[in-house]
């Protein structure tokens, strides 16, 4: 799974191993989003110079802090997408056609836990439109979807230490 979710054709067991196991390690110096995280990372191309810009414009949008970009966090993050990117030279793979891959195995939306809240909270209050709607644009997750692009961003601020929303019990 993590092979198709890299955009790798091949999974090169030590050398691809490795790469996962640091990714694991530098997705936890900063607080990511996941699912941004890769829909984004199918973006880079395989031939950018200046991945420390790469990292401050586009992959940015995947922290919730990005304050904390900073320093050691920030160079770890650098030389992991640096190691991606030489590893995706190293396939006879087209960005686009790498992108598409990519795109197919990591949604650009999830049933959030925020989300699902307020469509309870609503639906409590005699509404019940929202889970229709979300139901609807999970029912494509890979999809873009323009007119929902509402429903692909990150837990807003509100939502960190509301119960139901980022912290779940295993009553919820």
């Amino acid at each position: 799974m993590m092979k198709r979710k890299l955009g790798l054709l091949t999974w090169r067991t030590e050398e691809d191993a490795a790469l996962e196991k640091e990714l694991h390690t530098v997705l936890q110096l900063v607080e990511t989003d996941m699912t941004i995280f890769f829909r984004k990372l199918a973006e880079l191309p395989q031939h950018e110079p200046d991945l420390t810009s790469w990292l401050s414009e586009q992959l940015v949008d995947s922290y919730y802090r990005a304050e904390d970009l900073q320093g050691p966090h920030r160079d770890a993050i650098v030389r992991w997408l640096t190691r991606y990117q030489q590893r995706l030279r190293q396939q006879d793979l087209p960005d686009a056609e790498r992108r598409t891959h990519m795109n197919q195995v990591n949604p650009h939306f999830v049933l959030r836990n925020h989300l699902a809240q307020l469509a309870i909270d609503r639906a409590e209050q005699g509404d019940s439109s929202m889970i229709y709607e979300l139901l609807n644009v999970l029912r494509h997750p890979y999809d873009e979807q323009p007119e929902h692009a509402e429903y692909a961003n990150k837990r807003p601020a509100w939502a960190r230490h509301r119960p139901g929303c980022s912290m779940l019990s295993c009553s919820s």
